[in-house]
């Protein structure tokens, strides 16, 4: 299995508040106005009142969908879930803690991470979710 870490990429977008993939689903919403602002509301989800947010694997530029990760709010019982996919979809993209070479095989897992760390700071650092 291949290795990819991007050292310089994790010194400029930090995991500053200790984030996993299982403990995103425990955060908090604060402020459901300027999550919905940030998020769009997903008429194909059936069960509650979900807004989301998608991120690619691009860092700058036009939208790459080889690595996604997706962030959804359910605003009828404050419920988050959120998944990683690879391969362009077709693959579950599972791993245990950000910025571990070990489950960074291309640019691709390196540049999704590092995307959901940066929204995810954001949207701490703005007083939208919280630990």
């Amino acid at each position: 299995m291949n290795k990819y870490i991007d050292f310089d990429l994790i010194k400029k977008y930090p995991n500053k508040y200790n984030l996993t993939p299982k403990n995103i689903k425990k955060l908090k919403i604060l402020d459901w106005e300027r999550l919905k602002k940030r998020t769009w509301h997903n008429d194909a989800m059936l069960s509650g009142n979900w807004w989301c947010h998608l991120e690619g694997s691009n860092l700058n530029g036009d939208y790459d969908d080889e690595d996604e990760f997706w962030i959804g709010f359910n605003e009828a019982n404050n419920k988050i879930d959120c998944h990683f996919t690879s391969y362009g979809g077709m693959c579950h993209y599972r791993f245990n803690e950000f910025y571990k070479a070990c489950d960074i095989e291309n640019k691709y897992d390196m540049n999704i991470q590092v995307n959901t760390i940066r929204w995810l700071n954001k949207m701490i650092d703005d007083g939208i979710l919280e630990i």
